[in-house]
């Protein structure tokens, strides 16, 4: 009799688990999420992070997880140590620049194995990392079309002809290996000069008042087509593969486990970097606030209903 209540008490755990797996889908929709803690989701302090933040943030509560935000933080380098700190459980990043301004290691320009990098790093902080996104936003060095047919400039080497010149960026640039130190450094720009403008709307106003002569900015920056830059190339020294990458804490994969993991990395796997340049042009161009761009794109793809 044992025996047999055995054979039948393992059919419906059998049975059981075919129902719960049936329940689920790559994203997590369905499935009972796990009782855990109120996840802490932050974002670097531009558009397009707080974009991201919103998106990944959004698609939680959708799914029933306790959800904070602390957005529009500023650099990695007051972020950091709230990372380190547990004070932030959640952040998308970008992977080349997280490894070298975060954590002041050389980033490899293969996204793989930078990921198996950033991931050794993280862990040492009991953070992890999840899968990256295909998607990528580097910071490109941008001069108007004027200035590059006056002076023939296409590379960032080409600047080392020219007499004084000055790059604008955020305070932080002028420290970075990824910004203007990289440039002096690796490039031996001796001629660059460094101006700290911290908003990338007023680095585009400098640039085409010829205040500055050189700005920082991003990749995905619809501006710079729409005002006809040239993104300067010859950076790949200093510039490494920069895929979104979300960052978690430890304790939020522990607590939610597969359900959360899923969700993210399915989310991750539809932002491309087409979808960044969509998205930061919806906030730029036509003034719509990141939290309605980012509900949106998630109707559009499916990750939650539009009510």
């Amino acid at each position: 009799m044992r025996s047999n209540r055995n054979r039948v008490f393992g059919a419906i755990l059998a049975a059981l688990a075919l129902i719960v797996a049936a329940c689920g889908d790559g994203s997590g929709e369905g499935a009972d999420i796990p009782e855990g803690p109120t996840i802490n989701v932050a974002s670097f302090n531009f558009p397009e992070s707080v974009i991201l933040a919103e998106i990944y943030a959004q698609a939680m509560e959708d799914r029933g997880f306790p959800v904070e935000r602390n957005l529009n933080l500023g650099s990695r380098e007051l972020i950091f140590p709230e990372i380190e700190g547990g004070d932030i459980d959640f952040i998308p990043e970008y992977l080349g620049s997280a490894i070298t301004v975060g954590f002041g290691e050389t980033a490899p320009n293969d996204t793989e194995e930078a990921t198996l990098i950033l991931a050794e790093l993280f862990g040492e902080m009991g953070v992890t990392v999840l899968e990256p996104a295909p998607g990528q936003d580097k910071n490109v060095f941008v001069v108007t079309g004027d200035f590059a047919d006056e002076n023939g400039v296409s590379t960032v080497q080409d600047l080392s002809g020219l007499g004084d010149v000055t790059l604008g960026g955020p305070p932080e640039c002028e420290e970075r290996e990824t910004c203007y130190a990289g440039l002096v450094e690796t490039y031996g720009l001796d001629n660059l000069q460094f101006e700290a403008i911290q908003e990338g709307a007023a680095r585009v106003a400098a640039l085409e008042a010829g205040d500055i002569q050189v700005a920082l900015l991003f990749s995905t920056q619809p501006v710079i087509t729409e005002r006809g830059f040239v993104a300067l190339e010859g950076t790949e020294e200093i510039i490494a593969p920069e895929n979104i990458i979300p960052v978690v804490n430890q304790e939020v994969i522990d607590a939610y486990g597969d359900v959360f993991r899923q969700l993210i990395n399915s989310i991750s796997a539809e932002i491309t970097t087409d979808v960044l340049l969509d998205l930061n042009g919806r906030v730029e161009l036509e003034a719509q606030n990141p939290d309605d761009v980012a509900r949106d794109w998630l109707v559009e793809n499916g990750f939650i209903e539009e009510e």
